[in-house]
């Protein structure tokens, strides 16, 4: 669930940006200028945090709770940037107040590099919120918003002094979140690809029924995550260039890696037909706060569907004799064939003793639904903490069942698994 420290202090910035911009405007400023301005300023900040956030570090993810949930705010931001700079386009004034010496306030580079920030800004927008373009088309253009971000530092910069002066209060503000924003870039671009990279050797390929499990073995110092968090893997070889995020499914215990990755498009059937052991992988992470470990209350009840049982199974995995939680563990799918790691989760469930499997096969008209939950289980509803993995669809239907029984929102837990 996305945690509101993130948030406060996001809202906390730009009303402390309005705030400054009000109390200090200069006074030839009339209201339509300070509005405007004060429009394009927090364009500019919610696409500096934009770029703060795709650092990935981990101090963020403690704010946000999570990489997911990070990628949600950058989209929500990035989207908003657009909106808050077309409004400033349309009310800012396009030409010099009268008496004003030209040669002092020139508009130019400032006014076409604003042009050409917004219509690049609209496109970026377009491609961003376009889900039927491929993830592949999408990453280019995607990164090519760096350029658009030091156009509009460009556009600020060199912004006329009768319409903005760098030196006030909120000018000052703009100017060190440019700082920091180009900081953030540049890290974003060199640094973060050296410090999260760690590199591995496929050792295994293995097709399961509809997905494909990649084993891979360190070439060093294995990575430490918990159970439940995921990983972006980067397969090494001229096609295969773009990097996806996985969850972990194995256990943090083990010298090896484990992920199972469902056959979905062009990419993950690529893995299962193409790639082969020796090869080289660079992996990226760990990420997520997925956690289901004692601090989230003893009763639990965990709800996969399909391919989200992969933290499950890393977390069945990891589990030892002796854990006090009482969990009830639902595994829906399609059919038993469907049902990765069934079996597995089986034995050693039973062996653990404190965790129920679950299997519910839609095949056998089965379902993961609230009120079948709501007969079976031993407690009220409002006593178990929730944590659930899978399809969209099923995530939303069983939040919305559950708070209609009085669960708080704050006892579901979800992965966001949606990075664009």
């Amino acid at each position: 669930m996305l945690r509101l420290q993130g948030v406060n202090i996001i809202v906390g910035i730009i009303i402390l940006f309005m705030g400054l911009h009000f109390a200090f405007a200069p006074e030839h400023h009339d209201v339509r200028t300070t509005g405007t301005t004060m429009l394009g300023g927090i364009a500019f900040l919610l696409m500096t945090i934009s770029v703060i956030l795709t650092t990935r570090l981990n101090v963020f993810e403690s704010l946000f709770g999570g990489l997911d949930r990070m990628y949600q705010v950058h989209r929500v931001a990035g989207t908003s940037v657009a909106l808050f700079a077309l409004m400033h386009f349309i009310g800012v004034p396009k030409e010099l107040p009268a008496g004003v010496d030209p040669s002092l306030n020139p508009l130019a580079p400032s006014a076409p590099l604003g042009m050409a920030s917004l219509a690049l800004l609209v496109i970026g927008l377009f491609i961003a919120l376009n889900r039927k373009i491929s993830y592949s088309r999408w990453r280019l253009p995607h990164k090519a918003m760096a350029g658009v971000y030091m156009l509009v530092i460009g556009h600020f910069m060199t912004a006329p002094a009768v319409f903005f002066e760098r030196f006030s209060t909120s000018g000052i503000m703009l100017v060190i979140a440019a700082i920091i924003g180009v900081i953030a870039l540049f890290y974003t671009m060199l640094g973060m690809n050296k410090r999260t990279a760690t590199p591995f050797t496929i050792e295994a390929v293995n097709a399961l029924e509809r997905a494909t499990e990649i084993v891979l073995k360190p070439k060093g110092d294995m990575i430490t995550f918990n159970p439940g968090q995921f990983a972006f893997l980067e397969i090494q070889g001229k096609e295969w260039s773009e990097a996806h995020p996985f969850t972990i499914s194995s256990a943090p215990d083990e010298n090896r890696l484990r992920f199972t990755i469902k056959v979905l498009g062009d990419w993950t059937r690529k893995i299962r037909e193409e790639l082969k052991p020796g090869g080289d992988v660079i992996v990226r992470g760990p990420y997520g706060r997925f956690n289901t470990d004692k601090l989230n209350g003893k009763k639990q009840v965990w709800i996969a569907g399909g391919i989200g049982v992969t933290p499950f199974l890393s977390m069945v995995r990891a589990m030892k004799a002796g854990d006090e939680r009482d969990i009830q563990f639902v595994y829906a799918s399609r059919n038993r064939e469907e049902a990765l790691f069934l079996d597995e989760l089986q034995s050693r469930t039973k062996n653990l003793g404190n965790i129920s499997v679950n299997p519910l096969f839609s095949d056998q008209g089965a379902f993961a639904r609230v009120d079948v939950a709501k007969e079976k289980l031993s407690a009220p509803l409002t006593e178990y903490e929730y944590f659930i993995c899978g399809p969209k669809p099923m995530l939303d239907s069983l939040i919305r069942d559950l708070k209609k029984e009085g669960v708080p929102r704050a006892k579901i837990h979800t992965e966001a698994f949606e990075f664009r």
